[in-house]
């Protein structure tokens, strides 16, 4: 692979309007070892298993590239760090960032250092966190404020369409680009998970259900939101802060950009533009569409670390 195209790597998913999203675990027929028999049907615990396997394969490739993005940046030594600058393999030469992003990066650095960061206010002593859990919350910290609007603290990418939301698997790749370090998935949301409990994160899911000839599920990358005592923290209520940021969301909205999100309507009865289309009657969830939803979920009760 070319330099060039490593470098649009990381951000083809954010500078791109139209992204392909990932198909359904229900569509991994071309997996050979997966094949449906001729003229048999899976049970529950060979559709179970298959959406097992079919999960950790798509899981081991994407920690597999971004183990490949932090080495090479590792390798050529072309990680920016907390500097305000694009993450990119052009190191330090890549494009600027906002100024107040930079203000941001620094206290992302410095602020796992503080006694009270993971202060939950229950009134139990715990222990000091150790050195190494510092340095990690701080790269975590680092990609939140990448690509986090400030006046909200929602974790989202501005594009043509709207905001976009941010999965966990990008933020990881943000943390290999700039810092040149892998964070393992166990550890990434072990550290998400701590910062949940001391209320510096709140995530809501986004599941969409389409009422077309089949019924099928798909859920989206979640709403992700840094708490308003995590963004003070940050900085993020300085008034210098805030006079770029709001001078950056003028630019944005002269470039036709928006964080603004469109609600999500299913794609069968409703318009892009959210308007029922002619001739469509609304069904009503019935009793019996209920227990289909709750078979599904039963059907597929295993674990999955979330988007």
């Amino acid at each position: 692979m070319q330099n060039s195209s490593q470098s649009d790597l990381l951000y083809s998913s954010f500078s791109t309007d139209d992204y392909q999203e990932h198909p359904p675990l229900s569509s991994y027929a071309d997996i050979p070892c997966l094949a449906v028999p001729d003229g048999n049907a899976y049970s529950v615990e060979d559709e179970t298993r298959r959406l097992k396997i079919a999960r950790k394969a798509e899981r081991d490739k994407i920690n597999a590239e971004i183990k490949r993005i932090a080495n090479i940046v590792k390798k050529k030594g072309v990680a920016v760090g907390f500097k305000g600058k694009v993450a990119s393999y052009n190191g330090f030469k890549a494009k600027r960032l906002p100024d107040f992003v930079q203000t941001l990066l620094t206290q992302s650095k410095l602020l796992p250092y503080r006694d009270d960061f993971l202060e939950r206010g229950d009134g139990l002593c715990r222990g000091k966190t150790q050195a190494r859990s510092k340095v990690i919350l701080g790269y975590m910290l680092s990609a939140f404020v990448v690509h986090c609007n400030v006046n909200n603290g929602h974790i989202v990418v501005a594009t043509r369409h709207g905001g976009k939301n941010v999965t966990h698997d990008e933020l990881r790749k943000e943390v290999a680009m700039r810092h040149g370090v892998y964070i393992a998935e166990s550890t990434w949301y072990f550290y998400v998970n701590r910062l949940v409990q001391c209320g510096h994160i709140e995530s809501h899911t986004v599941s969409v259900y389409e009422d077309g000839h089949v019924a099928s599920f798909h859920a989206e990358a979640s709403h992700k939101y840094l708490s308003s005592k995590l963004m003070a923290m940050l900085g993020a209520d300085r008034l210098s802060v805030r006079t770029a940021a709001a001078k950056h969301d003028v630019d944005l909205k002269l470039s036709g950009k928006s964080f603004k999100q469109k609600p999500r309507y299913a794609s069968s009865r409703y318009r892009q533009d959210g308007s029922l289309r002619q001739n469509m009657p609304v069904v009503k969830p019935s009793q019996e569409l209920l227990a289909l939803i709750r078979s599904h979920y039963e059907r597929e009760a295993y674990y999955a670390p979330p988007n």
